[in-house]
């Protein structure tokens, strides 16, 4: 008997692949169950038909989106008129909010101010510098995130 080499093997494969093949089909049912089989299906079924994609427009679904918020949220909502003391109570506390995001904005300044100079002077090590720079771009950031951005 001779050796069965990978060229004789892969030849022998391609020649029954013809007689291997099958059909499979599939269908779905009247209750949108899909099936799968290796018989045409006994009952005709429509065939489907692609119509295109429908289009819809972004805007209507931001404002539906924004609608469906709304009724959704557990907050109340804040009534029409509200008194003038609770008015100047809010600006009270929004001016000090603002007075301390100013404070914290300058901190970060005046420490990008300290960085920058130790940069400037030299005399560290390189792992020194380094870390220097890491820490004026954190400080970069949270500059940009926290003062500049809003």
């Amino acid at each position: 008997m001779f050796p069965i080499t990978r060229v004789t093997f892969i030849f022998l494969i391609a020649a029954m692949a013809p007689f291997v093949s099958a059909q499979v089909y599939k269908w779905t049912d009247e209750n949108g169950v899909v099936h799968y089989g290796d018989e045409r299906p006994s009952v005709t079924h429509k065939q489907f038909q692609f119509k295109g994609y429908s289009e819809i427009q972004m805007q209507d679904n931001i404002r539906a989106r924004e609608a469906v918020a709304r009724e959704r949220s557990d907050q109340p909502r804040k009534p029409i008129s509200q008194s003038r003391n609770q008015k100047h109570h809010q600006d009270v506390a929004r001016q000090q909010e603002a007075q301390l995001k100013q404070a914290k904005c300058e901190g970060y300044r005046e420490r990008i101010k300290r960085i920058d100079s130790r940069l400037r002077a030299g005399g560290y090590s390189v792992n020194r510098g380094n870390r220097l720079r890491a820490d004026r771009r954190e400080l970069h950031g949270k500059l940009a995130w926290e003062c500049i951005r809003s």
